[in-house]
């Protein structure tokens, strides 16, 4: 069976904790972008070869989903699927869950753009990165589509 990529582990740090007692929502996006970090390693960009190949990923939209709270010390797992990709961009889906009790915490869907940082634009992927990219967007079009994603928001109005 393929599964989603663990991408993210650690616990709730002191200093993320806000004023209604539980981890502040910019904090949650700090993991996630720590998630993306991990997910830029293991499609082979990590910053020995973003340094030599003067590439990297921009993030150029988020959608996040707030689940639960989390409480300080909580321990955290956030796990990646790559939900659509090109020759530049991937759209990869994040999952923040309590190992321990299996709880959905949040999830966030984010648009990611290769660029070449000589040109400070848009780029296709090197070869060895769309191999990897390619390998793992085959495995992952086995999995389930996760429920959020895709959602906007919106209110929703009652009919006149």
């Amino acid at each position: 069976m393929t599964e989603t990529l663990v991408v993210y582990e650690g616990r709730v740090s002191p200093d993320w904790i806000d004023y209604n007692g539980h981890m502040n929502d910019a904090c949650y996006v700090l993991v996630f972008s720590k998630a993306i970090d991990e997910f830029m390693v293991q499609i082979g960009l990590d910053e020995a070869f973003r340094e030599e190949h003067q590439v990297s990923i921009y993030t150029l939209q988020s959608m996040v989903h707030y689940l639960q709270e989390v409480g300080e010390a909580e321990p955290l797992q956030v796990r990646a699927q790559l939900l659509e990709s090109d020759g530049k961009k991937l759209r990869v889906f994040f999952s923040m869950w309590q190992p321990e009790t299996a709880l959905e915490l949040a999830a966030m869907e984010t648009l990611l753009l290769h660029v070449d940082m000589n040109a400070h634009r848009a780029a296709p992927f090197l070869p060895e990165t769309q191999d990897k990219v390619s390998q793992l967007q085959r495995l992952h079009n086995t999995l389930a589509w996760p429920e959020l994603a895709g959602r906007s928001i919106a209110l929703k109005r009652p009919a006149s």
